[in-house]
């Protein structure tokens, strides 16, 4: 595939995804509640936001996640992303940088994060059928402190233009852990991770897991609005966020650290991951949409509501650290209670 038509397509994900994001009214976690503690004995100064995602450390759990890179816009974009979690000090990740890999003029949308951003959390991007070579590239691009490989199959099978061959996909993948330097992430793109899968991840060395779960960016619907040809019947595809994050936690929760993503649109739904078993969570389409259209001061405030919305929650729950909100009961009910009880998982 050509590098035009990578950064032509780069830019019709854009466009598509804020699209999606204007008119997205659901929130994924509704079937959760968190159950009020009225004894709390928490002093909201001292709340302890801080997390571990393998030897990374965090000073809040929240994480702008993989959006773009590769092409002019994605330049404009990535740097403000980029000066924005330095302000905040937020750890970030670029998008693939497939496109970027032997192209140098493609490459300054991903290094422009490193300039801005040189003490950063910075997590690099490639696909799960990239060479070691390729991942050892993409780290050392932006000089980035963990890599993110993306599982996103439906994403390709759909796409025109796509990958349709997954054969020794695991295979590659143990590959690229065993010679990294660097902590490995595998993240899903939308369509979540079953409990299956997550623990034969685990089973292979992958320490850390984005779930990606389905209800936020859709990129089979993404895929529909750029071919002539379209899956209509297959946009409801995926595992459902808060089901993937619950079905994540119980086969691995002790032996994995584990990234919730996947339509979260507030503290509340942070605060809610966190207490099933996510060390941190990460937004992806709502921060570039809140960006391209209102600004970046608009996405640092928008950002800094969400944190403090975590800690009221945290207050509100008795929970000190993260550690403390993961032993707060929670309710399950509706589709999601459904799911689980079908699924033999216990709650």
């Amino acid at each position: 595939m050509s590098d035009d038509i990578r950064k032509k397509r780069k830019r019709e994900h854009i466009k598509y995804s804020l699209l999606l994001e204007k008119n997205m009214t659901r929130n994924v976690f509704d079937d959760i509640t968190l159950v009020h503690n009225c004894l709390t004995q928490v002093d909201i100064n001292k709340i302890d936001l801080s997390t571990e995602l393998g030897n990374i450390k965090l000073t809040a759990p929240i994480i702008i996640n993989a959006i773009t890179g590769g092409f002019y816009k994605a330049n404009i974009i990535n740097s403000k992303l980029a000066e924005i979690a330095r302000d905040l000090d937020l750890a970030m990740a670029v998008g693939s940088q497939k496109i970027a890999l032997n192209d140098p003029v493609s490459a300054s949308s991903f290094k422009i994060v490193r300039k801005i951003n040189p003490n950063g959390i910075i997590f690099a991007n490639i696909g799960s059928n990239a060479s070691v070579e390729d991942a050892l590239k993409a780290v050392e691009m932006i000089k980035a402190d963990a890599l993110q490989i993306h599982l996103n199959a439906p994403q390709e099978i759909v796409m025109r233009e796509g990958r349709k061959n997954f054969e020794g996909t695991l295979d590659n993948i143990r590959k690229i852990i065993r010679y990294l330097n660097v902590p490995v992430i595998l993240k899903e793109v939308g369509f979540g991770i079953a409990m299956e899968e997550a623990e034969i991840l685990v089973a292979n060395g992958v320490k850390i897991i984005d779930i990606g779960g389905y209800g936020g960016t859709n990129f089979i619907t993404i895929e529909n609005k750029r071919r002539r040809k379209k899956s209509n019947n297959l946009q409801n595809w995926g595992i459902p966020t808060p089901a993937s994050l619950l079905e994540v936690v119980y086969k691995v929760g002790n032996k994995a650290d584990i990234i919730c993503s996947g339509g979260l649109k507030n503290g509340l739904d942070v605060a809610k991951s966190l207490a099933i078993g996510a060390k941190a969570a990460a937004f992806a389409g709502l921060f570039l949409y809140i960006l391209l259209e209102k600004g970046s001061e608009a996405l640092k405030k928008r950002i800094l509501e969400i944190k403090n919305e975590l800690i009221l929650c945290m207050a509100m729950l008795g929970a000190n650290n993260i550690s403390d909100l993961r032993k707060r009961p929670i309710i399950i009910e509706g589709k999601t209670y459904n799911w689980v009880k079908n699924r033999g998982i216990s709650i």
